[in-house]
This record gives C-alpha cells, sequence and structure tokens, in this order.
C-alpha cells in the first residue's frame, strides 16, 4: 500500500495517485481537507478513495507528529506487503518521513529532511563532505550582514533558511544594500518561521539533476536548465527538461548527489537537487529538495521518459523491480507568466487562447481575477503556466515563450 502524503494544488496535483488507482495498486491519500483539491488534476479519483477507506484526513501533516490513528490504520493495511511513502510537497516531508520511519516504509530519514529544509545544515553537510558550495554565514543582526558582505567584497544573497520557490530571497550587490534587504526581509513573517542566512553570490547558469532513489541506489533521470527573471529577486521564468550540459559538469553533479544520498541513508523517493555550473565545469550545489522538483516538471518528465514517471514513483515506493527509465526523444518546457506589478488581478488575455500555440500541451491558470497577485519576486506572482512538447530543448521552449508572449495581465490598485 502506498500512502500518498498531500500534493501539489496546481500542475501534477494528484495525476500519480490517479495513475496507481487506475493501475490497481492499493493507494491512500493522507491530507488535512481533500476539498483543498478540487479542480486540481487527478482530483476525480477523491470519492472512490474515500468509498474504499484510504482517505485519512489529519489534524496537521507538518512536523513530525503522526497521529495515532493514522498509524494504527496504516500496520493494519501493510502487514501483507511491504508499505510505501511518496510526498511531492516540501512542507510536508518531515511528516512524510515521520510516517516512514514509524511504519517501517523505505524513505529518505527524518534527519536527512530536516537537514536539507534548513539550508545552513545543509551548508554545513556540503562542506563536510567537500561538496563546492557558496560561502556563507547565520546572520541575526543587521551588523553581521554588514560584516559579511564587507569581508566577501562581492555581492551577496539574503534569503531564508528554510525557504522554497524562492520565497524571501534577494540579490545585494553592496553592503548598505544587504542592510537594507535584511530590514525589508525582517519587517514580515518569514517563511515558515524561518531565520535568514547569508551567501556568498555565484553567478552562473543554473540547473537541477532529477534523480529517483531505489534501495539507496541513484537512477539519474535527467537534467533540467532554469531561466531565472530579473534580480535582486530570484524567480523562475522556465525550464526545460531534458538538457544537455558538459559531461564532467554532469558527472560531478552525479557524484555530489550520489554522495550526499550515502552520507544521509537516503533509501527510496525523488531528489531534485539545483547546481550552479561555473568556470571550469564546476557544480556549485545551491539546494538539495527530498522530492519532485515542483510547478509541471513531473509532468514534463512524464512527456519525455520512455517509463511513465507515476510508474516510477510507485515502483521504487513498493519496493518493485523499477524499469530503467530513457529519454524518448521528446523535450519538455514550461514558462510562467507573471503580473508586472503588484495588486488585484482584473484580467488575462490570451492564456486559454495560448493553449492553441504550436507545440503547446498544457496551460495552466494559476490566480483568477480578484486574486491578490504580486510582483514576479517568487511563484506567488505567477497567473499561469504554460507547457509544451517538441522534439528539442530549443524548440520546445521557443515554443512556449513565443505562447507566453501573447499573454497580457491587466492589474489594478
Amino acid at each position: 500500500m502506498i500512502f500518498f502524503v498531500e500534493a501539489p494544488l496546481t500542475g501534477s496535483g494528484l495525476s500519480a495517485l490517479a495513475w496507481a488507482v487506475a493501475e490497481g495498486i492499493d493507494a491512500a491519500l493522507v491530507t488535512t481537507d481533500p476539498a483543498k483539491y478540487r479542480g486540481a488534476a487527478g482530483a476525480d479519483v477523491l470519492p472512490g478513495l474515500a468509498e474504499r477507506g484510504r482517505l485519512y484526513v489529519v489534524g496537521t501533516t507538518e512536523g513530525e507528529a503522526v497521529p495515532a490513528a493514522l498509524l494504527d490504520a496504516a500496520r493494519e493495511h501493510t502487514v501483507s506487503g511491504r508499505p510505501g511513502v511518496v510526498c511531492a510537497t516540501d512542507r510536508h516531508l518531515l511528516f512524510a518521513a515521520a510516517l516512514a520511519e514509524a511504519i517501517g516504509a523505505p524513505f529518505a530519514p527524518v534527519e536527512a529532511v530536516r537537514t536539507f529544509r534548513d539550508k545552513r545544515r545543509a551548508r554545513e553537510l556540503y562542506e563536510k563532505l567537500g561538496i563546492p558550495s557558496p560561502r556563507w554565514a547565520e546572520v541575526r543582526t543587521a551588523d553581521e550582514v554588514r560584516a559579511f558582505a564587507e569581508d566577501t567584497g562581492r555581492p551577496v544573497v539574503l534569503k531564508n533558511a528554510r525557504g522554497t520557490g524562492s520565497l524571501d530571497v534577494l540579490l545585494c550587490r553592496t553592503p548598505e544594500e544587504a542592510v537594507a534587504a535584511y530590514g525589508t526581509l525582517t519587517a514580515g513573517d518569514l517563511y515558515l518561521d524561518g531565520e535568514l542566512m547569508a551567501e556568498e553570490y555565484v553567478s552562473g547558469p543554473l540547473y537541477s539533476l532529477e534523480t529517483l532513489v531505489t534501495d539507496g541506489t541513484c537512477r539519474h533521470l535527467g537534467v533540467t536548465d532554469r531561466q531565472l527573471g530579473p534580480r535582486p529577486a530570484f524567480c523562475e521564468v522556465s525550464y526545460t527538461f531534458p538538457v544537455r550540459v558538459p559531461g564532467r559538469a554532469e558527472a560531478r553533479m552525479r557524484a555530489a548527489v550520489e554522495t550526499l544520498v550515502a552520507a544521509t541513508g537516503i533509501a527510496q523517493g525523488m531528489l531534485h537537487t539545483e547546481f550552479i555550473l561555473t568556470a571550469g565545469d564546476e557544480a556549485v550545489v545551491v539546494e538539495v529538495n527530498a522530492r519532485t522538483g515542483g510547478g509541471l516538471l513531473s509532468l514534463m518528465m512524464n512527456d519525455c521518459l520512455t517509463v511513465p514517471f507515476p510508474e516510477l514513483l510507485c515502483s521504487a515506493a513498493l519496493g518493485r523491480p523499477v524499469a530503467e527509465p530513457r529519454h524518448n526523444g521528446n523535450c519538455s518546457s514550461t514558462v510562467t507568466v507573471y503580473a508586472s506589478r503588484a495588486g488585484r488581478l482584473s484580467r488575462v488575455h490570451g492564456l486559454a487562447e495560448a493553449g492553441d500555440g504550436p507545440h503547446v500541451v498544457q496551460v495552466v491558470r494559476s490566480a483568477a481575477p480578484g486574486d491578490e497577485v504580486r510582483a514576479a519576486g517568487d511563484y506567488r506572482g505567477a497567473v499561469g503556466q504554460i507547457r509544451t512538447r517538441a522534439g528539442s530543448a530549443n524548440l520546445a521552449l521557443n515554443a512556449a515563450l513565443a505562447a507566453a508572449r501573447d499573454v497580457v495581465v491587466e492589474v489594478t490598485g
């Protein structure tokens, strides 16, 4: 039996769970509220899960406290075979790891999830293992921020140590900008009550390595490139899978991930590891996420691999033989459409029509008229996403960009 702990509310949604059910796999959803998935991909599977007693509603799916009733039910239904746990959302990973540990399902250990979700602890681990990563420091006051920026003599990045989706991340080119950014970020509530850290800014193209771990062994599914919006923010505007990078760079990326998996004892699950490639094909690790990449990436991989991506997830979780996935000749891109400024969304022209563009396979609306949207600083400013599939990475990306250029976003207030 596989326990899916929550799911993305947009993008892939419940599609992996729906695939499992359609294939006759005994699968369940653990969630705080099934209604929040209304309209999500695969949501039509929920009534059937409820009828079969495979819908577990709990008070929270954050933190490490797993309700006794859920554990009792999980143990009752997994006595005849190896249980599995799947989680694709960052803020629910600790709960999923604790559940897996309690029922004997292979997953990322709780301690590994704790480490990767705190970028300071993760940086300490990278340093210990000799994996290249930016110079960094904890910063608790504006004076500490200034001192770090002055000491590096280079631009620095101020970020939430527990952030995700480019939340609470700003580039600071001078010590004065760093102090101002510290004031801006500490003036509001940081995501997950995080704390700030500072890093030396590393310039270069950004890539991620997508890895499936089965019985502690890494299966690298491919490399994704990622384009970012204008500074000082770091919002992602597009990404393409799979892409090619120099062999030496990819080998270093793979070696870093394999070293981390061995060091942390990850037995099963997806890893989405981001790197900046610098001169000499050096791969500098940005962050490790013990989950599938966000947005539409899981659907993009499904487009481009010879084995359905949900099949890979479920086979790995259940300890079944995993077919060797290869690239099928397709490439897929997603472009995110943002509002030009913060305000109340009035109207989006051309987003639905973008679905008729060449090579476009999906258009996702992320905000509705009347919603408050932010400027293109992080994922919260997104109003829609356009996904394409084509015979080359270049064609897939340019088709998505072409479709996005015809979308006009109106914001008032």
